[in-house]
């Protein structure tokens, strides 16, 4: 009978890793040899993603399988608006040449963006190209160029491409101090500045926000004695202006927001690279890991040791703020930077950053020190004292479509 049982269970045994064998051993790969996750971020790097025909830094996706015959892929904040965007039942089809497995097809993710999508993927690697068009039922989509210019030399007032609302809390309006000043001077300065550094600026289908931007200098002088209508024509007929590169900012719309999203290591790796610096890889995987995991203190400490690299002034100021103000700063990082867009009959767009969202931005400011030559530096924290005075405060943009 001891025997009869020895035998029971050497023939189950035998029989679970054939069925093991049966099962698997016909595949090309092993289904937990491909669950798991892609980073474009390591060395090797594991993930090989485009957008939009544009390599895509600083994103992972997770890959997860049953049967190594279909699967479902998980995008990690790579379709703007949407945190986590998982597609399901992926065919995989077997490409013994080549080694690997290979997928294709179209999703309609749960935010209402159309996802094509089609790549390769194997235990080391995974090759994925993405091409998005997002959900826009307000139809924001087009290229905007800065609402005209126009200086009124009877007032010396001038209207454009900058937006603002001032209400200055009831009693106080003798406490804004230096603030005062701003207040004045930021509509004649940023309706002369804006159109000479940007030329126009698309939200473009797929989510990538791209600004033709110039960055000849500008002539601080002749801003403050204020130009003509004439002669800022001509001085931005003057100018070079270029493309930004694309997957450094993305839109979505959420409600009356419109969210501005930073990809934070594809902008660190640019300006890396016209710094001719090198950024070791797992510098940047750490700061895609904090962003992901929602640790701005990590990200904080990241962001203080590739600043000790580059030296980016704003950066610095960045990095230097107090723990509370990062915190404060964090959310925009992660989540998108809320801009409320507000469309007019005259189909002018006003997209503007309000007090709320500024405050935070306000206090890194106010630690900024200007050197003015000789002399002491100028604390900015003396030009922000009246801030807490303001009831609302609204700066952004005057846009308006361009039409052919």
């Amino acid at each position: 009978m001891r025997n009869l049982r020895k035998l029971f269970c050497i023939a189950c045994t035998v029989f679970f890793f054939t069925a093991c064998e049966e099962t698997y051993n016909d595949k090309l790969f092993w289904p937990g040899e491909i669950s798991q996750e892609y980073g474009s971020y390591i060395k090797p790097y594991t993930l090989d993603l485009t957008y939009s025909g544009e390599k895509l830094i600083g994103k992972t996706v997770s890959f997860k399988t049953e049967d190594s015959e279909t699967g479902t892929l998980t995008l990690n904040d790579v379709i703007p608006g949407e945190a986590s965007t998982p597609i399901n039942g992926i065919k995989l089809y077997e490409n013994e040449e080549k080694g690997n497995y290979t997928f294709s097809g179209t999703n309609i993710t749960m935010g209402g963006a159309t996802v094509k999508y089609s790549g390769s993927i194997t235990p080391k690697a995974m090759k994925l190209d993405i091409n998005t068009q997002i959900s826009d039922k307000a139809k924001l989509a087009a290229t905007y160029e800065l609402n005209t210019y126009v200086w009124n030399p009877e007032d010396y007032s001038t209207v454009g491409g900058y937006f603002n609302e001032i209400i200055i809390k009831e009693g106080e309006e003798d406490n804004l101090g230096f603030f005062s000043i701003i207040v004045q001077l930021l509509p004649p300065i940023l309706n002369q500045v804006l159109p000479q550094v940007l030329q126009d600026i698309t939200l473009a289908p797929d989510g990538n926000i791209i600004a033709n931007y110039s960055s000849d200098p500008l002539d601080m002088d002749e801003i403050m004695d204020m130009i003509s209508t004439e002669e800022m024509v001509t001085k931005i007929k003057s100018r070079k202006y270029q493309p930004s590169p694309k997957g450094l900012a993305f839109w979505s719309k959420t409600g009356n927001k419109l969210l501005v999203k930073l990809n934070l290591p594809a902008i660190i790796t640019e300006v890396a690279k016209n710094s001719n610096q090198n950024i070791e890889p797992q510098l940047i995987a750490g700061i895609t890991d904090a962003i992901l995991k929602s640790d701005p203190l990590k990200l904080k400490s990241m962001l203080s040791i590739i600043n000790s690299l580059l030296n980016n002034k704003m950066l610095g100021y960045l990095v230097n703020t107090d723990n509370v103000t990062f915190l404060s700063l964090f959310d925009c990082i992660k989540n998108g930077i809320p801009l409320n867009a507000i469309q007019s009959e005259d189909k002018h767009i006003y997209l503007y950053l309000d007090y709320q969202t500024l405050t935070p931005i306000i206090n890194v400011l106010s630690g900024v020190k200007i050197s003015l030559g000789e002399g002491e530096p100028l604390e900015l924290s003396l030009l922000f004292d009246g801030w807490k005075f303001l009831q609302t405060f609204n700066v952004g943009l005057n846009i308006v479509p361009i039409t052919e």
